[in-house]
């Protein structure tokens, strides 16, 4: 396996284009077209929160059939925005649809922005045309940048990788710096390959695949209303399904995700620490997971891993509260390489190597449960001034 430099224009067969539409804001890309004219096969996980934005429901009704393309906007997230959102969705697809001469079902959405706000249904339909005369292989460069709203760069990724077949390929861009506590992915991903594999095995090792490193992400411990994360590969008369190939085209679909799941972390809202939270010695994998999230979303952990503070009863807390199964007498806690609690005994540290391990960008805390074999890790960021700010002002 290895990284390539192209991004998303590394997969053959897809072409991209992204405009400025002036959905909210002025001079700055937010409307853009992922398109194929092969049908695709395609996967999506998508937000478990109750209020679900009204693409994500249009996803979830056309996920089945044969995909062409992906249309999506920033600055709106078309959430809350009842029938009439929806019907926004559906009417904006159907042009892409028409002009691109294909079904009106093969066309997915998917939106981030502000929360009940009705989409500029015409602004965008009149701005339909000049997106599709746009599309291209080069202009994939646009898309990840298309897609931000508080992120700070554009995120993207490719790489191959060789099966019994030849060399494969598949690339990736994700946005999202705040909002995120994924129960499924994060809040927008979009998965390119051209690896030959049918809907079957493509649903089930993007669904594992998503579990073990976007579902394992935190950021401020909201799960949006727009969560959503589609992979799109070219429908073929011949899939690979021997068990080697599919295992090398799962290690390297975790390898993206799991680069573009700490983009995502490294640029969080006001983060200045990225943490990798490692709980080992769990009864079972659900405590393992459990303990894992309860920890990395813990407002009191994040703010002492933001002022360098070794607060680690705060992480023990944390475990505690979390429903994991914990007997306190084999808790063991260590930043890096510096143990603080060994088997429910507190340890004295140097509190100069303590403060040289949170001064760093990125380290990571291990909590030993000391109960069973079972683990599980999250990569958590701090809450810093610049969160409260940012968030603070985000719809004025």
């Amino acid at each position: 396996m290895k990284e390539l430099t192209g991004g998303l224009k590394e997969v053959n067969g897809f072409l991209f284009s992204a405009i400025e539409c002036a959905i909210k804001y002025n001079q700055r890309l937010d409307f853009a077209l992922i398109f194929s004219k092969k049908p695709c096969n395609a996967s999506g996980l998508f937000t478990t929160n109750s209020i679900t934005a009204a693409p994500v429901v249009l996803c979830k009704d056309r996920i089945n059939n044969p995909v062409h393309g992906i249309l999506i906007n920033a600055t709106n997230a078309n959430a809350c925005t009842g029938e009439e959102g929806y019907k926004n969705a559906m009417r904006l697809t159907a042009e892409v649809a028409n002009l691109m001469d294909v079904d009106p079902s093969s066309i997915l959405m998917a939106s981030t922005g502000v929360i009940g706000v009705q989409l500029p249904f015409e602004k965008m339909k009149k701005s339909i045309p000049f997106l599709i005369d746009r599309l291209s292989k080069e202009n994939s460069r646009l898309v990840p940048e298309a897609i931000m709203t508080t992120d700070t760069f554009p995120k993207e990724l490719a790489v191959s990788f060789q099966s019994s077949k030849g060399e494969y390929t598949i690339a990736g861009t994700a946005k999202g710096s705040g909002m995120i506590a994924p129960n499924m992915a994060t809040l927008l991903a979009f998965i390119l390959t051209d690896f030959p594999i049918d809907k079957k095995h493509l649903n089930q090792i993007f669904a594992k695949s998503i579990n073990e490193t976007m579902n394992s992400i935190t950021i401020d411990g909201d799960t949006s209303t727009n969560d959503t994360t589609i992979i799109l590969s070219p429908i073929t008369e011949e899939y690979l399904t021997d068990k080697n190939d599919l295992l090398k085209f799962e290690e390297a679909l975790i390898h993206l995700l799991k680069k573009l799941s700490k983009m995502l972390v490294m640029d969080g809202e006001g983060a200045t620490k990225a943490v990798q939270i490692k709980v080992e010695g769990a009864k079972d994998k659900k405590d393992a997971q459990m303990a894992a999230k309860a920890i990395s979303e813990s407002l009191l952990v994040k703010t002492a891993i933001f002022g360098r503070d070794p607060n680690w009863g705060r992480i023990a807390c944390a475990a505690g509260y979390s429903g994991a199964y914990i007997e306190e007498s084999n808790l063991s806690i260590i930043f890096d390489d510096i143990i603080m609690l060994l088997k429910g005994k507190p340890i004295i540290y140097d509190k100069k190597k303590i403060d040289e391990v949170m001064s760093k960008r990125e380290y990571s805390i291990t909590v030993d449960l000391g109960v069973g074999n079972a683990s599980a890790s999250y990569l958590t960021t701090d809450i810093s001034y610049d969160y409260v700010k940012i968030n603070a002002e985000y719809t004025t």
